[in-house]
């Protein structure tokens, strides 16, 4: 009878002993996943803002390169000198190739970062998973390479633009001061637009004595108009020379992006109409 009573105490304090270690290796359990579970969610809100980081760089890279672009494209022909146009598109080929690199890197770390586990229930490495996909995010969030697509741009599109407006200073410029009718043509002060005395016909005008013998009229030459009609313009030369006494609107030349006139020598009998096509 003793030796089972011994037995029995035996057994008790053996099932006594072993609930007490699997409580000690229930918390140290629940610790390491909390541990774990925090690790995890500070590298995931880095890679969150590091996500939006990049996704703003991203769409800053698209529109810098279209900029760029479109500054390539309305450049050709209108710079003084090519080489700041040939660094340009050098600079924009790089961009290019960066911002594909910079999509798949962003798409490739959306991917990943999809497939690593949110929680832990691992037996025998409790909070081991969590850690790793913690070191994954982690390595996710390195953010892109400095300077940025669209700062590599800003200092070749602006020597472009620098060049557009060099070339740009030595043509023949004609300020289009107005839109009216004679009042506005005395002043002297520019061409006037007078396209709505003209049934629509687009044209400009301006007195021989206030620039009309300046204003040039051989065709090619490339001019600039400031004011109303600004743009670039090639002169298309002369398409039409009217008499004011015999010729009314229905004589005036059409087709044309837009007129010039002036009276040749001050005279109405040699109302010369040199026509404008805009190319700039």
């Amino acid at each position: 009878m003793r030796r089972k009573n011994l037995v029995i105490l035996t057994v008790a304090v053996t099932t006594v002993v072993l609930m007490g270690v699997g409580s000690l290796a229930a918390v140290h359990r629940n610790d390491s996943i909390v541990a774990a579970q925090h690790g995890y969610n500070v590298a995931l809100s880095a890679y969150h803002s590091a996500q939006d980081e990049a996704s703003a760089d991203l769409k800053s890279s698209q529109a810098a390169i279209a900029s760029a672009r479109e500054t390539l494209q309305t450049s050709a022909g209108h710079v003084a000198s090519e080489e700041p146009r040939t660094a340009l598109a050098t600079a924009l080929t790089e961009a290019e190739a960066r911002l594909v690199a910079e999509a798949d890197r962003l798409s490739l770390a959306e991917r990943t970062a999809a497939s690593a586990p949110e929680s832990d229930s691992s037996l025998f490495a409790p909070g081991d998973g969590l850690t790793q996909a913690a070191t994954t995010l982690s390595r996710l969030s390195v953010k892109a390479d400095s300077p940025t697509i669209a700062e590599t741009l800003v200092a070749p599109e602006q020597a472009v633009l620098d060049s557009m407006a060099a070339w740009r200073s030595t043509l023949y410029t004609n300020h289009v001061q107005a839109v009216g009718w004679i009042p506005e043509l005395d002043q002297c002060l520019g061409s006037v637009d007078i396209t709505a005395h003209y049934a629509g016909v687009a044209a400009i005008a301006e007195h021989w004595s206030c620039g009309g013998k300046n204003f040039p009229d051989d065709a090619g030459t490339v001019i600039a108009l400031t004011g109303v009609h600004s743009g670039i313009y090639r002169v298309d030369g002369i398409v039409a020379m009217l008499n004011s006494s015999r010729n009314g609107v229905g004589d005036l030349p059409r087709g044309h992006d837009l007129l010039y006139q002036t009276c040749q020598n001050g005279q109405g009998a040699t109302m010369s109409f040199t026509a404008l096509t805009k190319i700039g």
